[in-house]
């Protein structure tokens, strides 16, 4: 008789997925395979209850955690109805998900790296005198607390949303928010941001700003590149 334990990998037990869970698996693709839009009518949660075979509770629950991921919406008097795709309740939850892994928040450093010195050529197509004018002025900013040597992150978050300002992707600058808040709280946790001189940090985003100004795209890669090693050594 053949000794699978000996020969082969182990057979692994089955493991239910929960009913919510089910639920939620079988509304997604209800709307994908019915072709529904957003405001699309879905059956109400006791008519779902029905078809599924389940109860209502496992129903409720997990149209509650579609409303939570935005693939549905609820509302009072009317009924359930499909909703409008947005990147809002992923980029919502991301920050906190990040906060104890420190090797997640290296992954989004390298992401935000690589988009910023991805989209220089369609920022410097993009930019126009009003978009300056708003760097310049939290370069003005930066510079006084630099010289007292303070650091905000507050006035770094802002400079880098309005760099992507000018760019028809509303999703850049919430990528950019999304950066600084997780950095926000893992600065809670531990020493980061942690800027050792505040003044060559803002030098640092003033170069970035003058190459802007000359649209030169080597010039402001160039400075992207020099902004980085100082992130990268705050989280090593």
């Amino acid at each position: 008789m053949t000794d699978f334990s000996m020969e082969h990998s182990p057979l692994r037990p089955l493991v239910r997925k929960p009913v919510h869970k089910q639920v939620q698996d079988t509304i997604r693709t209800h709307i994908i395979e019915n072709g529904l839009k957003p405001g699309d009518r879905l059956p109400p949660e006791g008519q779902l209850a029905k078809l599924l075979g389940v109860s209502r509770n496992s129903v409720r629950e997990g149209v509650k955690a579609l409303e939570v991921q935005g693939v549905v919406e609820a509302r009072v008097g009317a009924g359930l109805f499909v909703q409008s795709f947005s990147f809002d309740p992923i980029l919502e939850t991301l920050p906190y998900g990040l906060l104890s892994d420190l090797e997640s928040v290296g992954h989004l450093l390298h992401l935000r790296e690589v988009l910023d010195r991805g989209i220089v050529e369609q920022v410097i197509a993009a930019i126009d005198d009003k978009q300056l004018a708003a760097l310049d002025s939290i370069l003005d900013e930066w510079r006084l607390a630099a010289r007292e040597g303070m650091y905000h992150v507050n006035l770094d978050r802002e400079f880098h949303q309005a760099l992507y300002s000018s760019l028809d992707n509303p999703l850049l600058s919430r990528l950019a928010g999304l950066f600084w808040d997780t950095m926000q709280g893992v600065a809670d946790q531990s020493t980061f941001p942690h800027v050792e001189n505040p003044i060559e940090t803002h030098d640092l985003h003033r170069d970035m700003v003058e190459a802007l100004r000359a649209r030169n795209p080597i010039d402001l890669r160039k400075a992207i590149d020099r902004h980085y090693p100082g992130i990268w050594s705050s989280i090593l």
